[in-house]
Order: C-alpha cells, then sequence, then structure tokens
C-alpha cells in the first residue's frame, strides 16, 4: 500500500463519524416532514351501481402545512371510508379527515381532530422553482422505518392530471424507490419540490411544488374555491403547409390550428373551429403546440394557462382567422370533470342509474370504462371506446351525458331483449335522453299504451318496445326477486360553474 492509499484510508476513518452524523441529522430532517396515510375505501360497482365493491385498503403519503394540515393527492383519498394516518414510524393510528380535495388537480387537504398530532411535525417549505436536473431526495414511512431513495431528474413534461381535466407541467425522476407514485414527497434538502403521482418501474412523476402552491392560493382564498385554471381546447399540429396555406397562413407554418371549442371551457366564445392559434399571453407558438419556457425551456402551449396565472386572470391571445391576424382577450378558469360529455371521474359520487322494466340503465363515465381494467381500450366495447375518442368533450347545454342500457335483467315483461348490453340511447317515448333523470322523466310518458327506447345508430339492435300497461309493477317484482335495494339514483343538481354567459 503506498503513502497516498495511507492517507485516504485513514482520512475516511477520520470523516465517517461526520459523513455519518450529516446522514443521520438529514434523516432526521425527514422524519418529521412526512406522515403515512392509511385509507379504507370502498368503491361503486359499475355493473350494479346499486352496491358497493368489498373494502379494500391502499397506502400513502402526506406531508405536514401550517395550519394543522396534511397534504397528499386526491387520490389517496378517493372513495375513503376510514383514514387514518401515523407519524414517526409510529404504531399509533390516527383518524384523520379531508378538509378539501380537488380530483382535477389531484391533490387534498387533510386534518386531525387532535392538534396535538402537529406538536412534533415540521411544516414543509415549498421549493420556489422546479429543479431542471440533478439528485432528489424521495422520502417515506414504510413498516416504520424511514425510506430516503436518491431521485434524479429526467425531465419536465406537460401532460393532463390522471383523473381530471387539468393540465400543467410534471416532474420526471428516475428513482431508486420501489412501488412508489403514493404521494411520496421529494425534496431539494427539506424543501418540498413535488409529490408524486404514479411511478412505472424506476420512472416517476410528480407534481411540482409550483402548482401545489397554486392550489393551496386558490384553497385559501375567499369564496368558493375556484379550481386551477387550464385552457382546453382540442386542437392539432400545423405542420402541414398545405393547410397552413389553406387557411390564409403565409409563410412557414407556425401555431396550432384549432378543431373544437369545448362548451364550458374559458376559449368558448373565443376561439372557433379553423383558427390557427399564434401567441398566447405573448408567447409564440410553433407548429408543434410548443412555446419556449424562459426557466424549462420548449414546454406544451396549454401550460400557459397555469404558469402563473390564476382563475380571473385576462390573458392575450393572437389568432389567424379568416387569413387575418387578430387579437383577443381570455378569461382564465377551470374546466371541471362534470362539463364533459363523457366524464373521466364523478368527484367520488355514487353513479346515477334506473332500473325499469328489467332494462338497466346509468351514465356513460370513467368509472364505467376503466371497470374492463386497465387495458380497457381494447377490452371495452368498441361503439363505448369511440364513443369515449369522438365525443367525450361534446356536452352541450342540450346534451349533458351519455345515456346506456347496460343490461336487461331477465323477466316475461322484456322477453327477447335479454341479450342486449351496453347500448347508447337516443330517445325515449320519442324524448331526447340525456341524463338519468331525462330518461325517468320520458318513461314517465308512454306512447300509444308503450314505453320505446330508441338507440343510437349500433349493429344489434334499433329500439326496444315494452308494454306499458303493469310497466311499474313488472319493474317492483324485478327487484324483488332479485333482492335489489334501489331502483335507480338521480343525477346530483348541475350548475354551470361560471354563469350562464358560457351559452
Amino acid at each position: 500500500m503506498n503513502g497516498r492509499s495511507v492517507f485516504s484510508l485513514v482520512a475516511l476513518l477520520l470523516l465517517s463519524p461526520l459523513i455519518a452524523g450529516h446522514a443521520e441529522a438529514a434523516t432526521s430532517d425527514y422524519a418529521s416532514r412526512v406522515v403515512t396515510v392509511e385509507v379504507t375505501y370502498q368503491s361503486w360497482n359499475e355493473d350494479r351501481p346499486w352496491m358497493k365493491n368489498e373494502p379494500a385498503a391502499r397506502s400513502a403519503s402526506a406531508v405536514p402545512l401550517d395550519g394543522h394540515r396534511l397534504l397528499t393527492t386526491a387520490q389517496t383519498v378517493a372513495d375513503a371510508t376510514l383514514i387514518q394516518v401515523t407519524k414517526h414510524g409510529s404504531s399509533s393510528k390516527i383518524p384523520a379527515r379531508v378538509l378539501h380535495i380537488d380530483l382535477d388537480a389531484d391533490l387534498a387537504l387533510l386534518t386531525v381532530e387532535d392538534e396535538s398530532f402537529f406538536d412534533d411535525l415540521t411544516p414543509v417549505e415549498l421549493a420556489a422553482s422546479i429543479p431542471t436536473e440533478g439528485d432528489l431526495s424521495s422520502v417515506r414511512w414504510r413498516r416504520r422505518q424511514l425510506e430516503v431513495s436518491s431521485s434524479r431528474v429526467t425531465r419536465l413534461q406537460v401532460q393532463e392530471v390522471y383523473y381530471g381535466n387539468l393540465s400543467h407541467v410534471f416532474l420526471f425522476l428516475r428513482t431508486d424507490l420501489a412501488g412508489g407514485g403514493w404521494a411520496e414527497p421529494i425534496f431539494d434538502g427539506t424543501q418540498l419540490v413535488g409529490l408524486s403521482t404514479s411511478q412505472s418501474d424506476q420512472v416517476m412523476r410528480a407534481i411540482p411544488a409550483t402548482v401545489i402552491r397554486q392550489y393551496l392560493e386558490a384553497v385559501a382564498a375567499p369564496g368558493p374555491y375556484p379550481g386551477l385554471p387550464t385552457l382546453w381546447l382540442v386542437w392539432q399540429t400545423n405542420r402541414d403547409p398545405a393547410l397552413a396555406a389553406f387557411l390564409g397562413l403565409e409563410g412557414p407554418p407556425r401555431g396550432v390550428v384549432v378543431r373544437a371549442v369545448p362548451w364550458g371551457s374559458c376559449a368558448f366564445g373565443v376561439l372557433r373551429e379553423r383558427d390557427i392559434l399564434l401567441e398566447v399571453d405573448g408567447h409564440s407558438i410553433d407548429p408543434d403546440g410548443y412555446y419556449q419556457h424562459p426557466d424549462y425551456g420548449r414546454l406544451a402551449f396549454t401550460n400557459i394557462a397555469i404558469d402563473g396565472h390564476r382563475t380571473g386572470d385576462r390573458i392575450p391571445l393572437v389568432v389567424l382567422r379568416d387569413g387575418k391576424e387578430i387579437e383577443l382577450q381570455l378569461t382564465l378558469h377551470s374546466y371541471p370533470a362534470r362539463m364533459q360529455l363523457i366524464p373521466w371521474q364523478r368527484k367520488n359520487q355514487a353513479p346515477p342509474f334506473l332500473i325499469a322494466g328489467g332494462l338497466l340503465f346509468r351514465e356513460l363515465d370513467g368509472p364505467y370504462l376503466r371497470s374492463w381494467g386497465k387495458n380497457w381500450e381494447r377490452k371495452a366495447p368498441t361503439n363505448l371506446v369511440a364513443l369515449w375518442k369522438r365525443d367525450r368533450h361534446g356536452q352541450l347545454p342540450e346534451r349533458r351525458r351519455v345515456v346506456l342500457l347496460t343490461a336487461v335483467i331477465p323477466d316475461a315483461i322484456n322477453v327477447g331483449y335479454h341479450d342486449l348490453r351496453d347500448l347508447a340511447v337516443a330517445r325515449v317515448n320519442g324524448r331526447a335522453v340525456d341524463s338519468i333523470n331525462a330518461l325517468a322523466e320520458a318513461l314517465a310518458h308512454p306512447v300509444g299504451g308503450f314505453q320505446v327506447i330508441e338507440f343510437e345508430p349500433n349493429m344489434n339492435r334499433a329500439e326496444v318496445v315494452l308494454d306499458a300497461d303493469g310497466f311499474e309493477t313488472a319493474t317492483a317484482r324485478i327487484l324483488g326477486e332479485y333482492n335489489i335495494p334501489l331502483g335507480g339514483r338521480q343525477d346530483p343538481p348541475f350548475a354551470m360553474p361560471y354563469g350562464e354567459a358560457q351559452r
């Protein structure tokens, strides 16, 4: 062994206690900034919407905030029947409750009635910006042991929130944490950089601190919770020079082409189909739909709506319309899932349904589609997948939801129709049907002594006709014979989130 090796070994031995002490201090810092959330939940049975599935459990993380609050993801507490939290690797489970939840943003706030629970917790400090590179720490309690795993920033990318309509930049990391994606906090030192929302293999996706801060500010704002703003459009790239020229754009292609403007979105009544969106809030949009962020580089333009903006802010747009560049003003607001014709989530609400003459009707939504499993787009009926892909943002004042006949409960009154499944209803007794409530009203007005259910075009059946005499009696008999405790559930009251002006 040469002199340099001896010196290095001696130096390492002398520094080891200092290194160990530093690591222990860092772990101690995280211990008071992370708690475990254990949730017992019970989701609805999407095939039998009058009942729930068997209870199940999930475990996730949360971080303490000022004001005796805990921050976690909304998916952590979805369908929760019991929420318990533990801290410092303790075995004591303390009941908690939801203070606020926003499934569109996938964020939630919890609290504990016993305020002493927070005495030895350290409220986290949110990072001011999103790191674009470097190593961070993903942290969680597991089996009463604190796990601190190295996580390296790989990219920033704008994506949609899985359960909602919000679009913003997400932080992607390659992590050593196994089985993550359940609201594990990600720290830069002791500053909170983000909360994980999913993980595939060793790649973790996280909501950044910048979005978390906007959520907390929106919750704290006076008045009803406004949600987080999003610029929700159906658009396509503008790379084709022929298309750009056809729409009146001179020079090389730039901007994106507006294909549709969903009713209820902040662009409704401002943008039009075949507009070329050239600039948003002073940022030029390239033909692939990207802009240059001053800190984070090239990002999808849909991030602009939330980047430093709040609901109610007005931002300028530049569009090419009918061959002329014009300037417009857009007032930002959220686009809640309930504004979709086929909403991706129900905000923990029970599914509306109706059993009439043994026909089981319900509204088409994301939970029903996901009942076919992870690969539902390949396993679900093709007509439902086509509806989702084509019309999910097609809600209008006169078309609120897609109503399905999902099954027929066998009885003498419905002989000949027992094999019908998953057909979209167009009209009942000559009346347009766009909700379970509208369906119930239509069934109260039979035509010529018959109940006539007409379907949207399909390969199986054009209509169902049942005798209206004894129809209600047959429904009651079916509920009794099949031990179904509830014959229906109406829609919750619907209201436009930003007033009638959007019509």
